[in-house]
């Protein structure tokens, strides 16, 4: 796919995008009477939703401060032929969902979807590898991990639209067709990512799962420049390395570990070639025992 032009900048732009959906309320109120039974109970229930989405929130904000500076220039190298498309999706009875997906030469794909439920923005990322459908050359098949395939047809003058698994039109679905971005957007992240850790010569890697891609793991610069993003994203790879310490036999042997991170691309070396690798975020949990399939689908 011809890619002449460069990534956008947006890691900012997620940043903004998150932070910004993030609306907390205050005020003074006067006492109120106690409450019993079923008013007490629903209450309850409220205060417990709205913490644990303040909590979901303050995650959300904290991830995307610690989103890394990007490397511009290798950027457009290592994005080189990759392709951006987005719109915004319409149905009867649900809120509009802004899609935009990109496409990589090298199989891949990420996906970021953002739409308004009711209590500010939901986004939600998904990733995963594409491949043309046998049946219809027209037509390319997105294998991600957040639910099925996904069918989108190419059609002119330069967009993708979305169908059913026939290839037909989705009944009650307007505005079904994702137009050409004028620039890349490489759509880095935060990605929920399940794979094996381990060091190579001395090198720490990740093994995807879901993609079965091998990506250095790499310290970076936060572009927020905040402090505590840069302690967080040092604190992340720390508890990493200590969970492949502690459960691992050996340093080269894998564990399974589960992470929040960001994929960024990286220059060529000396004698080598570019390609993306993962700064983590949070790290989840590691397993000397666990298997991919225990955590997402594998894709073909």
């Amino acid at each position: 796919m011809p890619g002449e032009n460069g990534p956008r900048r947006t890691l900012g732009a997620l940043a903004a995008s998150v932070v910004a959906s993030v609306v907390i309320a205050a005020c003074a109120q006067s006492p109120a009477p106690p409450r019993t039974g079923q008013e007490g109970a629903s209450v309850a229930v409220r205060d417990a939703t709205a913490a644990t989405r303040d909590a979901a929130a303050a995650e959300a904000a904290a991830l995307a401060m610690a989103a890394p500076r990007i490397d511009e220039a290798a950027a457009r190298v290592v994005y080189a032929g990759a392709r951006t498309y987005s719109g915004t999706l319409l149905c009867v009875g649900c809120p509009a969902r802004r899609l935009t997906l990109t496409i990589f030469p090298d199989g891949t794909f990420r996906m970021l979807e953002a739409d308004e439920d009711g209590a500010g923005m939901r986004i939600v990322h998904d990733f995963g590898r594409w491949s043309a459908s046998v049946d219809a050359a027209d037509t390319i098949v997105l294998h991600g991990d957040t639910e099925g395939a996904r069918l989108l047809r190419r059609v002119a003058p330069d967009g993708l639209a979305i169908v059913d698994n026939e290839g037909r039109e989705i009944r009650g679905l307007g505005n079904a067709t994702l137009s050409r971005a004028p620039q890349v957007d490489p759509l880095p992240g935060p990605l929920r990512l399940v794979g094996s850790y381990l060091r190579e010569d001395g090198k720490p890697v990740f093994v995807d799962c879901l993609t079965r891609r091998r990506l250095p793991v790499v310290e970076a610069v936060p572009a927020s420049g905040a402090p505590q993003a840069a302690r967080q994203l040092a604190a992340a790879r720390a508890a990493l390395d200590d969970a492949q310490q502690a459960i691992g036999n050996s340093p080269g042997e894998p564990v399974l570990a589960v992470v929040r991170g960001y994929l960024v691309p990286q220059a060529a070396p000396p004698g080598g070639s570019g390609g993306e690798a993962l700064v983590v975020a949070t790290f989840e949990r590691a397993m000397r025992a666990g298997r991919c399939e225990d955590f997402v689908r594998r894709t073909p």
